[in-house]
């Protein structure tokens, strides 16, 4: 483990010195592919009804979408709601769609225990089974420290193994590293979250079944429940990842709730053991954490009301359970929780233990509430209709075509001492989008603009080293007119052109860009500002809408005109400003990974690394490394006129 710390190490500082292409020593293989966005044969809906026809008060989930859509700590992407196995109550974030698959996180590993279930029922495994049983053929010289590690250990995080997710990074053979690795403690003493048990878990049904988990899971689980639109990464050996990497529909989430809530039960068939499924949501073993005091077989056992458990994926991916009144709260999000901590779970788990009322009679239809819970729903969401995705070229020197949006109305407010500049400022806010292209950004056109830092990408941190998928450096950031009074903003990474269409006065456009290969859905939206120095600022979110991460970007331009005799560039002169400035954001991003720093022991990383990382911390360094973790996460860049475009 000490040399996979050392790889961690190694991985952040090529991070912090911005080194781009394949700076991991995990090959990199294209996998995810792109989402049908449309229905697929065999795939099965969950019912609509009413919350009064299900016993439950519109009111209340109006209440509880209020909260969370009115606090942005929240950052919620999807919810629904599911009693008695029908749909109650669901809703998307803008800009994020139900019908989208979503990544998962570690929302999954609870679907590989049901994996090993199958196997346990059938007598083709045992959970007293240990590791050098199971791995005798591939056990390396090492391989006699497993002798005591058995599948009920990797179900219950008890392993005690030191090879962890750090692993992930440090190499193509996990589950070579796992089996000769060496312990922090003696198996079943103690619990440690640790997803390289999980992913042995997926191994093993390699193992036994010549399947990969996700084959495996194809057959048994997702094609009876009707889930066809789903997808699970796997590592350079071919081995599903299992603790990660699943990508899967809201609603699809919400059946595997429904199918525990019904015992294993599918459309009258046992597809989980019934005895597994409660084994399973029993308590297993102490977790020694003050908010999740207990864990079963890769289920985390809550204590919000009784019997109630939680499928949980972090910064937000997870399926609430509640037998005691049959009900599956989903959630898919981007906030920054890591075991049911963050603000949204909080509250929702708290609204569900103390302010639900929940009847097992239908509640007289209320029409004036629910009209109230569809008003909210239809406002969170954003959108009055769907639109499509459409695109053009792909990898490689091709640019990506954008989609018509929606429009919704958006107002900008920004404090300020001068009432002058807030009212200029407000009325700015205000023009059309038409008018914006006609005096200010048609400047712009056709030109492009050198970047002085090349080592950051389109994607956020987040999704490069969990894809294992890395930038090739954006170098140039253009700007274009395009059909139709459209403003495209182009990002050049790599060899890659992404074309990116601006949205202004509550326009969204979505496109599909292509990374090394794999294919993501994203949403951008576009602001327009000025700063503090009366800078005009075009501000973009970019949503990757299957993703939990969002990367934003704001382009400064400069108050110097190239193409004016005066220089002043000021949105009551439009100009070609000679120079910009980008700062970067990604969203979770900075304060996530100082709090997970935070919260690590100098002994996590082991080895040179530990030691290197204690003296930061203990030596009053600590400073330091926060901000050059701050700098990596929100650069600011600056761009310069390539002097052929100053026409």
């Amino acid at each position: 483990m000490a040399r996979a710390g050392l790889d961690v190490g190694e991985l952040l500082v090529k991070l912090m010195t911005r080194e781009t292409g394949e700076i991991s020593k995990v090959d990199y293989a294209p996998q995810k592919p792109e989402f049908i966005n449309s229905f697929v044969r065999g795939e099965q809906f969950l019912v609509r009804k009413t919350p009064e026809s299900q016993g439950v008060s519109s009111a209340f989930f109006t209440d509880l979408i209020r909260v969370l859509s009115e606090n942005k700590e929240c950052n919620m992407h999807k919810l629904m709601f599911v009693r008695h196995g029908f749909v109650i109550a669901e809703c998307a974030f803008e800009p994020y769609e139900m019908d989208i698959w979503h990544v998962s996180y570690s929302m999954c590993k609870s679907i590989v225990g049901m994996a090993i279930g199958l196997l346990v029922e059938e007598g083709k495994l045992s959970t007293d089974t240990k590791l050098n049983d199971i791995f005798s053929t591939r056990m390396g010289p090492l391989g006699f420290l497993k002798k005591n590690v058995t599948v009920e250990n990797l179900l219950n995080m008890s392993s005690g193994v030191e090879f962890n997710e750090a692993g992930a990074i440090s190499g193509n053979d996990w589950r070579k590293e796992f089996l000769n690795s060496g312990f922090k403690f003696e198996p079943g003493t103690a619990f440690e979250y640790n997803s390289m048990n999980t992913y042995m878990l997926s191994a093993i049904v390699t193992e036994i079944t010549g399947k990969s988990l996700f084959e495996f899971c194809k057959e048994r689980i997702f094609e009876p429940l009707g889930i066809k639109r789903v997808y699970w990464e796997s590592c350079p050996q071919s081995i599903t990842k299992g603790g990660w990497g699943l990508f899967m529909r809201t609603e699809d989430m919400a059946k595997l709730g429904v199918l525990y809530l019904q015992k294993g039960r599918w459309n009258g068939q046992q597809i989980i053991p019934e005895s597994w499924v409660n084994r399973s949501t029993s308590w297993q073993i102490e977790t020694g954490k003050d908010d999740n005091e207990h864990y079963g077989y890769q289920i985390w056992i809550n204590d919000d009301r009784q019997g109630s458990y939680a499928f949980n994926g972090m910064l937000g991916q997870n399926v609430f359970v509640y037998p005691d009144i049959d009900m599956v709260v989903v959630t898919n999000a981007g906030n920054s929780d890591i075991f049911q901590t963050s603000l949204m779970a909080v509250t929702i788990r708290k609204y569900m233990k103390s302010s639900i009322e929940a009847f097992d009679h239908p509640l007289p239809e209320d029409f004036a509430s629910l009209s109230e819970l569809k008003a909210i729903c239809k406002s969170v969401s954003g959108r009055t209709t769907d639109f499509p995705v459409i695109l053009n070229g792909g990898y490689k020197k091709k640019s990506i075509a954008m989609t018509t949006g929606n429009t919704r109305k958006r107002e900008v407010f920004v404090t300020t001492k001068r009432a002058s500049f807030k009212s200029s400022l407000y009325s700015y806010n205000n023009v059309t989008e038409n008018l914006l292209i006609d005096r200010w950004l048609s400047k712009l056109d056709g030109k492009t603009y050198d970047l002085d830092v090349t080592g950051i990408g389109i994607f956020p941190l987040m999704m490069q080293i969990v894809h294992n998928n890395f930038t090739d450096g954006i170098h140039k950031v253009g700007f274009r007119r395009g059909d139709n009074n459209s403003f495209y903003i182009e990002v050049y990474e790599g060899e890659t052109i992404f074309s990116l269409r601006c949205g202004f006065g509550g326009h969204r456009y979505n496109s599909l860009i292509n990374m090394h290969g794999e294919k993501y859905i994203v949403s951008l939206a576009s602001f327009c500002k000025r700063d503090e120095y009366n800078r005009f600022v075009l501000r973009n979110e970019i949503y990757f809408l299957e993703e939990a991460c969002t990367r934003v970007f704001n382009i400064y331009f400069e108050d110097d005109a190239i193409d004016r005799d005066d220089r002043k560039g000021t949105f009551i002169h439009p100009s070609v400003p000679s120079s910009i400035e980008i700062r970067f954001r990604e969203i979770p991003g900075t304060d996530m990974l100082m709090t997970t720093l935070d919260n690590l022991a100098p002994d996590t990383f082991g080895g040179m690394t530990g030691m290197i990382y204690n003296r930061f911390l203990k030596g009053g360094m600590k400073g330091i490394l926060n901000e050059a973790i701050k700098n990596t996460m929100q650069p600011v860049v600056k761009g310069t006129l390539c002097l052929t475009d100053t026409r």
